[in-house]
């Protein structure tokens, strides 16, 4: 299911436009995205928690090669 699939299915479930199901997805989304950037924690039972988390830097490499690691990719 992709975005437009989800618009479709909440504007015909709940018998909404699919301007007004969109605006409700962006809203949510976009409310999600600002708690995590300020540390927060968002849980919604049913669904999930999101969360932010540190990791370290790691060696990064390519599968097809089986070489050893060639990069260093940065921690998040």
């Amino acid at each position: 299911m992709n975005k437009a699939d989800l618009i479709d299915r909440i504007a015909s479930s709940c018998h909404i436009s699919k301007a007004q199901a969109s605006t409700a997805i962006d809203t949510s989304v976009d409310s999600i995205t600002s708690a995590l950037r300020k540390g927060d924690r968002v849980a919604l039972i049913g669904f999930g928690t999101f969360s932010v988390s540190q990791r370290k830097a790691r060696n990064g490499r390519n599968p097809q090669r089986r070489a050893p690691p060639s990069r260093s990719l940065p921690g998040k």
